[in-house]
C-alpha cells in the first residue's frame, strides 16, 4: 500500500469536514467510510481525526474568524460549501496545529480550492486567509 502524504491526509479530512457539515454523520461512520474508501488514510489517521473533529469543536469560533474577515458586501452565507469547509480546515490548522506552519495551511486550503472549489474560490481564499494569518 502506498504511503500517503500530508497533503493527501488533508484533502481527505477536507472531504470529512465537507460531509460532516453536510449530512451530521456520526464521525466513526465516517471514518469508517473513509478507510473503505482510501485505506492509505490509515496512516495519517491521527491528523485526519484530530482537524475534523477539531473544525466540528471550534465550528462557531472559526466561523466567527472567516465572517470577521470577509471583505465588505460578502457575507459568509455567500460563500459556497466548499470553500467554508477548506477556510475552517485552514484557519484550524493555522491556530491549533502546531506542526503545520501557517504558510503551509494558506497553500494547500489554496490548492484545495482549485480542486473542489469555484473559479473565484482560490484568490479569494488565499486573501481571505492572508487576512486571518496577519490577525494571527
Amino acid at each position: 500500500m502506498k504511503k500517503q502524504t500530508r497533503s493527501e491526509a488533508r484533502a481527505a479530512a477536507f472531504t470529512q469536514i465537507f460531509q460532516m457539515n453536510q449530512h451530521k454523520d456520526d464521525m466513526d461512520v465516517i471514518m469508517g467510510e473513509l478507510l473503505k474508501e482510501i485505506p492509505e488514510c490509515e496512516d495519517n489517521l491521527g491528523y485526519i481525526s484530530t482537524v475534523v473533529n477539531g473544525v466540528d469543536e471550534h465550528e462557531a469560533e472559526l466561523e466567527e474568524i472567516i465572517t470577521a474577515n470577509i471583505k465588505a458586501g460578502w457575507s459568509y452565507s455567500r460563500l459556497s460549501k466548499a470553500a467554508r469547509c477548506i477556510l475552517k480546515l485552514a484557519i484550524y490548522e493555522m491556530k491549533y496545529v502546531e506542526d503545520v506552519p501557517a504558510k503551509v495551511a494558506i497553500n494547500e486550503a489554496v490548492e484545495l480550492a482549485k480542486k473542489y472549489g469555484d473559479g473565484n474560490d482560490p484568490s479569494f481564499i488565499n486573501g481571505l486567509l492572508g487576512s486571518v494569518y496577519k490577525s494571527l
